[in-house]
């Protein structure tokens, strides 16, 4: 039979097991999250766990700009870039508007965080998201 003590302290670590689990999931649905691949003018990102998305659909931004993203990339501003809601299987839906905002980080980081609005006619989505470093083999810097 436990004691007393050991009681007590069980239903204390269970707590607090429950309590860490809870704000572990909390954090994790705040965030969308993904992969970006930088290119030599600009970056693509491509997040998921987006909300308002289904879950087979993925949101996929495209930023543009004049200098190499290993020289240069926009932090803590607002930049306009092109968007799109892909299926799975399907065409993708191109955004009215959109936008990105970068935190603060070098262009070598493996991983980028940041926030995201973006407009579907009526449909209205915005979110933060975390991203983690991917080369895309399909652009080529000259």
């Amino acid at each position: 039979m436990a004691t007393l003590t050991q009681s007590v302290f069980l239903r204390f670590a269970f707590g607090v097991l429950m309590l860490h689990t809870c704000a572990a999931n909390l954090s994790a649905a705040r965030y969308a999250s993904g992969r970006f691949s930088p290119h030599c003018d600009g970056a693509s990102f491509y997040l998921s766990k987006v909300d308002g998305l289904s879950g087979d659909e993925e949101l996929r931004l495209n930023l543009r700009q004049t200098f190499d993203w290993s020289m240069y990339r926009p932090e803590e501003v607002w930049a306009d870039v092109y968007a799109a809601r892909c299926p799975q299987v399907g065409k993708c839906e191109g955004a009215t508007h959109a936008r990105i905002w970068l935190e603060k980080a070098t262009p070598k980081d493996k991983h980028v965080s940041g926030k995201y609005e973006v407009d579907f006619g009526a449909k209205h989505l915005t979110g933060q998201f975390r991203a983690k470093y991917r080369k895309d083999k399909n652009y080529i810097c000259e």
